[in-house]
């Protein structure tokens, strides 16, 4: 496994095949209790441990996704699941997580407008599509770390930016801590989906906030 940093007892590595299986477990366990939207669909957690599985070719392959172990134990205290903005989703992850359906449309709402308003293309957007810490690791700032790794491996790699789609108050406050500026906002109690406004009970944060950073100077423009 590739060690990319070791900060307070935890190790930050590339995912791995083999970190596959718990990543999905501790990231289906964290979003089921503590994301607004997966709380509020009761998104069951064997559907979200099977979206985050349906990802994992894909970002092993594109080398942006992080894995946090405890070095004492060797325990998966954390994750990062990321991917670039500019490649097509993999196959069958609509097919993997059906009741994530509502999810998906308001994350759509705010990352079409920026897609048309931004040139992406594979190489320049790293996308951060969860992190999640186990509940009895949280007081070590593990949530922070990842972005950090997770955004010097991007650089390393030559993204010239980075988006993600924060939707709680907590995550929220990790990606302002690591420099990420909001773009847009989806507020819960005006989504609607057939109809219905299915998020309008979500209290404590104003909506799902498309937030980005600047990890290198935009290339020159062709004359």
């Amino acid at each position: 496994m590739r060690l990319l940093q070791a900060v307070d007892g935890i190790d930050y590595r590339l995912l791995e095949e083999a970190d596959a299986s718990p990543m999905a477990c501790l990231l289906a366990d964290a979003f089921s209790r503590f994301e607004p939207m997966s709380v509020a669909l009761k998104l069951p957690r064997a559907q979200i441990a099977c979206l985050v599985r349906a990802f994992v070719a894909k970002a092993i392959s594109e080398q942006l996704t992080i894995v946090a172990r405890d070095s004492s134990c060797g325990r998966l205290v954390g994750a990062l699941l990321a991917d670039d903005f500019g490649t097509p989703p993999p196959p069958g992850v609509d097919e993997a997580a059906p009741q994530f359906a509502p999810i998906g449309a308001l994350l759509k709402s705010l990352g079409e407008p920026y897609r048309a308003a931004t040139p992406v293309t594979p190489g320049t957007h790293a996308h951060i599509i969860m992190v999640g810490v186990r509940e009895d690791a949280g007081a070590r700032g593990i949530a922070g770390h990842l972005v950090a790794v997770c955004m010097a491996q991007a650089r390393g790699l030559g993204y010239q930016a980075a988006l993600t789609e924060a939707t709680g108050a907590a995550s929220q406050q990790v990606f302002r801590n690591a420099g990420f500026q909001p773009v847009a906002v989806a507020p819960y109690g005006d989504f609607s989906y057939n109809g219905h406004h299915i998020f309008s009970a979500i209290q404590g944060v104003e909506g799902t906030i498309l937030m980005t950073l600047q990890l290198a100077a935009p290339p020159p423009s062709k004359s």
